[in-house]
């Protein structure tokens, strides 16, 4: 194939592509992953794939890019390297994406470069149909796009319904900002807001297509989380704060500086859309006695 038909190739793809060479600069980044990151070609051809810009955390908050890069091996690799990884969009949020490492050998077989492909994996267009609908019925806060609290205590009410009928079980989570205040008083509210929105669509995004991710009120944030066990709402809420520990202010890149206090329960039989609603508040209250930065699970 031709190089100008090649790269056409490239650019039609749905995935998120780009090629690096040996020192790992990107030499062409195709709209897939204008798409993705929301940086163009203009501002990332030459640029070095190590910036902090595009960073590649693992499901565990680790950087990748020290260790499934192709271009830190042999030429003896052969192996296509994998991983599920957060890639950092240019608005500041955290994108969840599926990576591929291929390294790309010259006539003697010598690794001169890489492609890095990456597949979105978060909810998709079908879920901001939904939040349109939502918009429409006034179950939409304005400010982060997220399903409001009203929506919440629906979602609650309806899932209780879905237990009593098919077992089928669900926890709540409550998140509250440590320090946010702070974000205000030092920049202004108008930064404050951009803080909140970056964090909901990282949140939203990260989030399977069947929970909920809501603004509660103010800097708090609900989670209704479907057909899981109370380590499977654990993991979630660990996720979700190691994602927001790895978020940067949009405005300079440097460290946010915010925390999380967490609540969660599971629902249990008999439980009321306002009890279970209840526990979850209690369990976050008790997670910011001890000055903030706790998850509080009920035993």
């Amino acid at each position: 194939m031709e190089k100008p038909e090649f790269f056409r190739v490239l650019n039609n793809l749905y995935d998120a592509v780009w090629l690096v060479d040996s020192e790992r600069h990107i030499t062409h980044w195709n709209a897939g992953a204008e798409k993705l990151t929301g940086y163009t070609t203009g501002e990332m051809v030459g640029a070095d794939c190590r910036d902090k810009a595009l960073v590649h955390l693992s499901e565990d908050g680790v950087d990748l890019c020290e260790s499934i890069c192709p271009l830190l091996d042999t030429d003896n690799l052969r192996d296509i390297r994998e991983a599920q990884v957060y890639i950092r969009h240019k608005e500041g949020h955290l994108v969840p994406a599926q990576a591929r490492m291929v390294p790309i050998r010259d006539a003697n077989g010598h690794i001169t470069g890489a492609a890095e492909i990456f597949s979105d994996r978060s909810v998709g267009d079908e879920i901001e149909k939904r939040l349109e609908e939502l918009e429409r019925l006034a179950r939409l806060d304005v400010l982060t796009r997220l399903p409001n609290r009203r929506y919440v205590e629906e979602i609650v009410s309806a899932q209780l319904a879905e237990l009593e009928r098919f077992d089928r079980y669900f926890g709540i989570m409550m998140i509250d900002l440590d320090g946010f205040a702070k974000i205000n008083e030092k920049f202004s509210t108008a930064s404050g807001d951009d803080v909140l929105r970056m964090i909901a669509r990282t949140w939203f995004l990260a989030a399977r297509p069947f929970d909920t991710v809501a603004r509660w009120e103010e800097d708090a944030f609900a989670v209704v989380s479907i057909n899981v066990d109370r380590e499977g709402l654990r993991s979630m809420a660990e996720r979700f704060v190691m994602l927001l520990n790895n978020l940067l202010k949009p405005w300079d890149r440097s460290a946010l500086g915010i925390g999380a206090s967490v609540g969660a329960t599971m629902v249990r039989r008999g439980d009321s859309t306002d009890s279970v609603i209840l526990r979850a508040e209690k369990m976050l209250e008790e997670a910011k006695l001890g000055g903030g930065g706790q998850l509080v699970l009920e035993e």
